[in-house]
């Protein structure tokens, strides 16, 4: 059977409140807590075929924490 893991960004930052949305990136707290998420994931052992993310920064930025920790290629 097929599964599909959809996962929300990580915490974002709001340091500059007039940026455009698809251009916050991930504060301090979000890139400390999307690796331990993906471990928490791993821990449950999905097999995973591929990663695809929104163009939005801090969604591209979870998705490649989430790459390094899954070992898979981060190819656009």
């Amino acid at each position: 059977m097929k599964k599909l893991f959809i996962i929300r960004h990580a915490k974002s930052s709001w340091a500059n409140p007039t940026q455009p949305d698809y251009l916050r990136t991930l504060n301090e707290r979000g890139i400390q807590d999307a690796p331990k998420m993906a471990k928490r994931l791993i821990s449950r052992q999905p097999h995973i075929d591929l990663f695809l993310s929104s163009p939005a920064k801090r969604a591209m930025q979870t998705c490649v924490l989430f790459c390094n920790e899954f070992a898979k290629d981060q190819s656009l």
